[in-house]
């Protein structure tokens, strides 16, 4: 064996001497031994030798673990689906390997993938290795047996939501590494010690961590330049909190519901106003907002129900949605900003604003603006006044009339919707889209003329308008969205075609009065929900132009015995086209 074995390595030597000067051998642990053959002087066997396996390198046969391969080198622990059979419940203890071998090679650990040990409630130890960098959104959250855990010094980011509920929780350990700790990372981790929670070398605060009853007083570093989102959600018993004049932002949320909070200092560099940050601050009775501030994002204010005064600066430029809504101690009024260019919308008590007239100089109306003051009976616009904001009038039913001034171009989604007074209103020459549910609700809107210019009707855009007996479509329309005219039950019953008679958006009127059907040559598409719940129709004639017939175009047609001619042409359609149609016939199978 051994004159063989001399015989075999003198073979090699040679191949080696003819081979290139790089050569690659295979470990068995599944990594690669590179040589330079250069460097090589003698080629010894012996019988025994043996590469050491890496205790390291585990196998994906021999753990029930799964790996997602992220790059030629690394890998991450994953769940494949929700459900018991794929999941690790039931699992007490879990070693994450460092290194994992997958169909042959190598790769190295370095994150816990979205969700993987979400819900294990029986887990009571994990062992996470040094390799991991990464831990993704909701890893661990809801393991509500897990009593500590030791993150690797190596890893830098902590998901949201990563520990969410770990009610069990007592000790975590963030090390100096971790540049990002998203929102709500350890919300609900009530056994955790009470306290600020500062990282990234003392930049970054995290929040509070414990028991939120635990929060009511707080000091924030002087080091401390951002504040995270979410930061002191619902830390209700929280009474007063210093920030640094350094701070430069304050993240979505971060004092929402803290509703023992009397006052705040906004920091001066300040420029920006989270969306929702001070969300139901009940006790909030004023609030300093810093000159350098040039937007406030939707709801920052709302539900501040005790605030009595507050100062937009000049430099505003943006104010989101609801932004102050029923921050009803205000003084009731209308909100201008933005150089008197922008009109916001009523601010304080709703019920006190019954008329309104508009600055002259204001160009847009924005969202929400007069969302529900249902005891409005006249606003006057000024023409100049070029885009009305999405459910800029919603639900202000004591309107009758509106004058809206020709300048408008732009009606947004829902900006009528529920107006159930209104019985006529003017769409301006400019306006090209009637957006999805601008007028559905106007319940004593009677006639409407629709100008040339419009191009598209929004879904829904006059459903529910009983009393409205005639409505023209321009020529131009290409786009008339579902249930654009449901439930318009006055409007004469008949079919609606346009776009130049190529397209049938369906019944108008009632539908009861919709039993017998021709649908015209040329038109090559039916709409969805088209007739839908025509229960008394019981014949129908598609032309063999129509090739597309979308959804819910038929559904519920009970009495409907449907043929279809696709003799000449192949027609599109989906199972639930037809949904419970008496029967479908198609001329050509």
């Amino acid at each position: 064996m051994k004159k063989k074995l001399i015989a075999l390595g003198t073979l090699f030597a040679i191949c080696l001497s003819l081979l290139a000067t790089d050569m690659v051998v295979k470990q068995k642990n599944g990594e690669d031994w590179k040589i330079n053959v250069d460097d090589v002087e003698e080629v010894f066997f012996e019988e025994k030798a043996n590469i050491p396996d890496d205790s390291t390198v585990v196998d994906t046969s021999e753990t029930f673990l799964r790996f997602k391969i992220l790059s030629d080198s690394t890998a991450k622990v994953i769940i494949e689906k929700f459900n018991s059979k794929t999941s690790y419940l039931g699992h007490d203890s879990i070693t994450i390997p460092e290194k994992v071998r997958i169909k042959g090679k190598v790769y190295t650990v370095t994150e816990i993938g979205e969700s993987a040990f979400w819900g294990c409630s029986s887990l009571t130890n994990i062992n996470i290795p040094e390799s991991v960098t990464n831990i993704e959104k909701n890893a661990f959250a809801f393991c509500n047996s897990l009593t500590d855990i030791e993150i690797p010094e190596g890893v830098t980011s902590i998901g949201i939501w990563a520990f969410y509920g770990c009610s069990s929780l007592e000790s975590i350990n963030i090390p100096e590494g971790v540049t990002y700790i998203g929102e709500y990372a350890f919300h609900d981790c009530n056994r955790l010690e009470p306290k600020l929670l500062i990282y990234d070398k003392g930049t970054k605060c995290y929040g509070w961590v414990g028991d939120n009853k635990k929060c009511t007083k707080v000091v924030i570093p002087e080091s401390v330049t951002s504040i995270g989102r979410a930061a002191f959600t619902e830390c209700y018993n929280l009474t007063s909190i210093s920030i640094p004049e350094g701070v430069t932002s304050i993240g979505a949320n971060a004092f929402f519901n803290c509703e023992s909070m009397s006052s705040i200092e906004i920091p001066k560099v300040i420029t920006n106003i989270e969306e929702s940050v001070f969300v139901s601050c009940s006790s909030l009775t004023s609030i300093n907002i810093p000159e350098g501030v040039t937007s406030i994002g939707k709801g920052a204010f709302s539900g501040c129900s005790s605030l009595t005064n507050i100062d937009i600066p000049e430099g505003v430029t943006s104010i989101g949605k609801s932004a102050f809504y029923h921050c009803n101690s205000l003084d009731p009024k209308i909100l201008v900003y933005d150089k008197g260019t922008k009109c916001y919308g009523w601010v304080g008590d709703n019920k006190k604003c019954t008329e309104v007239v508009i600055p002259e100089g204001v160009t847009s109306i924005g969202e929400d603006a007069f969302y529900f003051c249902t005891n409005l009976t006249s606003i006057e616009m000024p023409n100049g006044v070029t885009s009305i904001g999405e459910r800029a009038f919603e639900g202000c039913s004591g309107l009758t009339s509106i004058n809206i001034p020709e300048s408008v171009t732009n009606i947004g989604e829902g900006a009528f919707e529920g107006c159930s007074g209104l019985t006529s209103i003017n769409i301006p020459a400019g306006v090209t889209n009637i957006g999805e549910s601008a007028f559905r609700g106007c319940s004593n809107l009677a006639n409407i003329d629709i100008p040339e210019g419009v191009t598209s009707i929004g879904v829904s855009a006059f459903r529910g308008c009983i009393s409205l007996t005639n409505i023209n479509i321009p020529e131009g329309v290409t786009s008339i969205g579902e249930y654009a005219f449901y439930d318009c039950n006055s409007l004469d019953p008949k079919i609606l075609v346009y776009d130049k008679g190529t397209k049938c958006y369906g019944w108008v009127g009632d539908r009861e009065k919709c039993t017998n059907i021709v649908i015209p040559e040329g038109v090559t598409s039916i709409g969805r929900y088209a007739f839908y719940e025509c229960s008394s129709l019981t014949r129908i004639n598609i032309p063999e132009s129509v090739t597309l017939i979308w959804p819910y175009a038929f559904a519920e047609c009970k009495k409907l015995d449907i043929v279809i001619d696709n003799s000449r042409n192949k027609v599109s359609s989906w199972e639930s086209s037809f949904n419970n149609c008496k029967s479908v016939t198609w001329l050509k199978e």
